[in-house]
């Protein structure tokens, strides 16, 4: 329990600070929390998966590009709003997390994450292929309609906006993902990662809650990759990459996993090193991989998992 309320201060506390810092960081610096904020949502869906039920899935680009292309699909040819465009991506998420689950969660371990693995890469090369839908490599563009509130219209051309707006989904996804883990259901799916099979002679049904993780997961990785393309204004084959598959698992690992929060720090630390110290050394993923290492062997649980050990003491 106490573990648990460091964890909840430290969500909440950042989320204020966020709040504060949209009003005064410079452009540069806004459009970084942007992204790490959008990140942040699909490494606390992935955690759900991997942090939760032990399930670790190489196959998550397939929702995250399926969020983005439900997205500006459905805003050019479909001329939805901002906000039922959303939806419409988080249904791709639910649709293709049933789909995909139902396949795989029956799987064990290493099939489990060969199979994500190869049938994100089919994904992605349809893709690349089907040009005349994706655009391929060329990607799309997408013009956002503005965002209308009942008394007023808000454009997401304007940084601000876009900045409180993505935050808005970033607080939003904590919260119900807070009060979902914290349930029931969440201490069902700890036992289920602890030992399943244990789990199963309790009478759980473990494939059935597996693949409700599975779904969940997949859900908010959608809705981080349909806010990516609302805020490039484009999307393209690339987010189907196994580039997207392999981040999540890193930026959870990093952050701790089971924690919900932990993989906000690890998108933090990877996209300050991306954009910061790429700035003057080129290899910078080499010393990221040792920074890693040098983490994990300190403490397998991560930075968070780490912290929050110590807050409890």
């Amino acid at each position: 329990m106490q573990r648990e309320r460091v964890l909840r201060y430290f969500a909440v506390g950042t989320l204020v600070l966020l709040g504060i810092l949209g009003m005064v960081l410079p452009t540069g610096a806004r459009s970084l929390t942007i992204q790490i904020m959008i990140f942040g949502i699909f490494a606390m869906g992935y955690d759900v998966c991997l942090g939760y039920t032990a399930q670790c899935s190489l196959g998550h680009s397939l929702f995250f590009g399926a969020g983005a292309y439900g997205c500006v699909l459905s805003m050019i040819h479909l001329k939805v709003g901002l906000l039922t465009a959303l939806a419409i991506s988080i249904g791709s998420g639910f649709v293709l997390g049933v789909l995909l689950g139902l396949i795989c969660v029956r799987l064990s371990e290493a099939y489990f994450v060969i199979v994500t693995a190869i049938i994100a890469a089919v994904f992605h090369l349809l893709a690349m292929d089907l040009i005349w839908i994706t655009g391929g490599d060329d990607g799309l563009c997408v013009s956002i309609p503005p965002l209308k509130l009942g008394f007023a219209e808000v454009s997401l051309y304007q940084p601000q906006a876009n900045y409180y707006f993505v935050l808005f989904f970033m607080a939003v996804s904590y919260f119900v993902l807070a009060r979902i883990l914290n349930a029931p259901l969440g201490k069902i799916f700890l036992s289920i990662r602890e030992n399943p099979k244990r789990a199963h002679f309790l009478g759980y049904n473990v494939t059935r809650y597996k693949l409700t993780a599975f779904v969940i997961s997949g859900m908010f990785a959608a809705l981080a990759g349909a806010l990516y393309a609302v805020t490039l204004r484009y999307t393209s084959a690339d987010y189907l990459s196994f580039y997207w598959c392999v981040l999540p698992v890193v930026w959870c690992l990093v952050g701790g996993l089971g924690t919900l929060v932990g993989p906000w720090v690890g998108v933090a630390l990877m996209s300050l090193f991306q954009y910061y110290v790429s700035a003057w050394f080129t290899y910078y993923l080499l010393l990221f991989g040792v920074l890693v290492l040098i983490i994990l062997r300190v403490s397998r649980k991560g930075i968070m998992g780490y912290v929050a050990s110590r807050g409890v003491r």
